[in-house]
């Protein structure tokens, strides 16, 4: 069958690559994840009795990032079968190939399992053992893609970077031609804001953070069964991811835990998601002011949501809130733990740091500010 892809570079490099590990590093929108998926889809159309695993830490995370763009790429080509596709399993057959897709956040997923390619999605976010016992099991080639933003300790570094069957393909956004200019814009305005994020979701290359707003975050295992108050927070986006939090309070100690944080969700698609999700339609939502109809629709949906004002200081009276109680999030809150890694004050050309946050990854954090500073008012509506 012959298929005509729309792809950048690095599909074709990855394709040609003959390394047993390939990792894809770069910046952020460099179409790292949709080359290599695509690149899955010539194999499972030109080989036959193959297994692809695609993993990442968790489901949600891996459900709203390879696994999307895995569909939209069967979708775009008409290739998509529903006869083929498993959807409970997360499984999907071309031919005697299949594909499918595992979180690693149980143990017991990963073992025993065996296959023939192997994509870690996200791979810093991993631990070496979880990336150990999928390569052991793994029978011919290795893929990994990743923002460079963990620390030069990191089992990348110190156990994928010395290897000797390794081919590493750099990549940034210049290398996605079908990237919108808005996105394009968004990524280039760091290099205005802040060095160290422009190095590693610029150029695609490891900063030093600096500034960090947020230094005193816990992770915990799970929301706590007994608290004061539960309420939500809701930053909503669509390149951007929409973000949905919970937060629990007992006394001055904030729990959160990332509900949704997905890109390119409408409006219908997040109320169903909400619904499946069984968000209590009596707890209080606070949401972003920034589009008053979207927070009607999910009104007339039957929640109990609220639009946040931003006043003027709002946001940084918001975070001196947030860093005046303890905070703890879940340890399966992955992107809530990126945006803390990267979550910096802006700076002045001359290095002098400025009370304002770089708008850049801050989606989670948006939402749980709504969230914490309107506990803190006893407010409907909220100026922030």
């Amino acid at each position: 069958m012959e298929i005509k892809l729309q792809a950048s570079r690095i599909f074709q490099t990855n394709y040609q690559s003959k390394a047993r590990v390939t990792l894809n590093e770069g910046s952020s929108r460099s179409s790292k994840t949709y080359s290599i998926m695509q690149m899955f889809l010539v194999k499972m159309l030109e080989e036959q009795n193959k297994v692809i695993t695609v993993a990442r830490k968790t489901l949600p995370a891996l459900k709203g990032s390879a696994y999307r763009d895995w569909l939209e790429i069967l979708n775009t080509n008409k290739l998509y079968n529903p006869n083929n596709h498993n959807k409970s399993e997360l499984i999907y057959k071309i031919g005697t190939n299949e594909i499918e897709f595992i979180s690693v956040d149980n143990f017991d997923k990963v073992k025993g399992r065996k296959r023939d390619y192997l994509f870690c999605n996200e791979a810093n976010e991993l631990s070496w053992e979880d990336y150990n016992q999928l390569a052991l099991r793994t029978n011919k080639q290795i893929y990994l893609d990743l923002n460079p933003s963990h620390t030069l300790d990191h089992w990348i570094e110190t156990k994928i970077k010395t290897k000797k069957d390794l081919n590493i393909i750099h990549s940034t956004y210049k290398d996605n031609p079908f990237l919108p200019q808005a996105i394009i814009d968004e990524i280039e305005d760091l290099q205005n804001t802040d060095q160290n994020l422009w190095r590693i979701y610029g150029l695609g290359i490891m900063g030093i953070l600096e500034d960090r707003i947020y230094t005193h975050f816990k992770l915990c295992d799970e929301l706590p069964e007994q608290y004061d108050e539960r309420v939500y927070g809701l930053d909503f986006g669509f390149n951007h991811p929409t973000s949905l939090v919970e937060v629990r309070m007992n006394d001055n100690v904030v729990y959160a835990k990332e509900i949704i944080y997905e890109s390119h969700l409408t409006n219908a698609m997040l109320i169903d998601k909400m619904n499946m999700l069984e968000i209590p339609k009596t707890d209080y939502i606070y949401a972003d002011s920034e589009d008053s109809n979207r927070i009607e629709e999910i009104r007339m949906a039957g929640y109990c949501i609220y639009a946040v004002e931003k006043g003027k200081d709002s946001v940084k009276a918001g975070i001196d809130n947030l860093k005046s109680k303890q905070v703890f999030i879940t340890k399966d809150s992955l992107n809530a733990q990126k945006e803390l890694n990267s979550y910096s004050w802006k700076k002045k050309p001359d290095g002098t740091v400025l009370d304002e946050p770089i708008k850049f990854k801050d989606d989670f954090l948006d939402s749980l500010r709504y969230a914490t500073w309107s506990i803190r008012n006893k407010q409907s509506i909220i100026f922030i």
